[in-house]
């Protein structure tokens, strides 16, 4: 079937238009009127990488809320297009900035609830998602709150074999990415991504960035999540130990493999071993903080 006679395409979503090899879409069935995401990639040579993505990603399909499902899928000689379920809301960052700042850690203690059950879903199949970001968690208020996790494209399956040079969202990543290193790869390391995302939409920027995408790497590798400000300081410790790593005192690509995939296990270790745990953690220190923080 051409894909152009079950589907129309509505509009082009604004942060695709800064991609370099694929193009996002909003699109409506035809007959249905249900309304989907399309992804689209030009087969050329110089976007081979691109192109296993989106394959990759087509095969993440869930029958589950708050976990996108494949559609369609569409290959000829000269494009890929994937067909996503649409996730209607906003990005995390964008819904807790409505909120006041006093405000803001109970709102995102909320939200990481609902977060739970889609996590353990794809943990306990041994999916990881790799890229969970501000970006990739949509949260719908219009009812009651959801919360979606989208965009699988680098997201791994440990039940099926991916032989593949590691992928990573800069500034999110863990050091296990960030050294290539897949096969210590476990939900302990959407956790690392989870407590930086949660620390930049509390502090309104990314922690340990630099316009340097080589010294970002260093400090990312190197240096611990820092504290937050002030009126978020209960915080620190929960976040530090979600994203905790090893402190590197030389150069992990002085170490063999097996040096450094020991030092990557002693920083994995220290974070927490369970989500439940790390609700419970940041649900105590927000109790913990003084009446006249509290939003009540």
């Amino acid at each position: 079937m051409n894909p152009a006679e079950k589907y129309r395409i509505l509009e082009q979503i604004d942060a695709a238009k800064r991609r370099k090899f694929s193009s996002v879409f909003l699109a409506e069935n035809k007959i249905s009127g249900v309304k989907s995401i399309l992804k689209t990639v030009q087969k050329r040579e110089d976007n081979l990488l691109a192109q296993e993505r989106l394959r990759k990603e087509a095969a993440f399909s869930f029958i589950v809320d708050g976990l996108p499902e494949t559609l369609d899928f569409f290959e000829s000689e000269s494009e890929i297009l994937l067909f996503k379920s649409f996730q209607n809301g906003i990005t995390l960052n964008d819904y807790l900035e409505q909120f006041r700042s006093k405000e803001k850690p109970l709102q995102l203690f909320k939200v990481l609830e609902q977060l739970e059950p889609i996590l353990e879903h794809i943990h306990q199949n041994a999916i990881y998602h790799l890229d969970i970001k501000p970006g990739n968690l949509i949260i719908d208020s219009s009812k009651e709150l959801r919360v979606s996790l989208i965009d699988f494209g680098l997201a791994i399956n440990k039940n099926e074999p991916d032989i593949r040079n590691t992928l990573f969202p800069l500034g999110f990543a863990a050091p296990e990415l960030l050294l290539n290193q897949l096969e210590l790869v476990d939900a302990r390391t959407d956790f690392f991504a989870l407590g930086i995302t949660c620390w930049t939409c509390l502090q309104g920027r990314m922690p340990l960035i630099d316009p340097n995408p080589s010294i970002t790497t260093n400090l990312q590798l190197t240096y611990p999540l820092p504290n937050l400000d002030t009126k978020y300081k209960n915080l620190s410790p929960v976040l530090q130990k979600l994203a905790a790593k090893h402190q590197f005192t030389i150069p992990p690509n002085k170490l063999n493999q097996e040096e450094q995939k020991a030092a990557l296990l002693k920083g994995m270790n220290k974070r927490y071993g369970t989500y439940s745990e790390f609700l419970a953690d940041f649900e105590k220190q927000l109790m913990n903080q003084k009446k006249g923080w509290w939003p009540f």
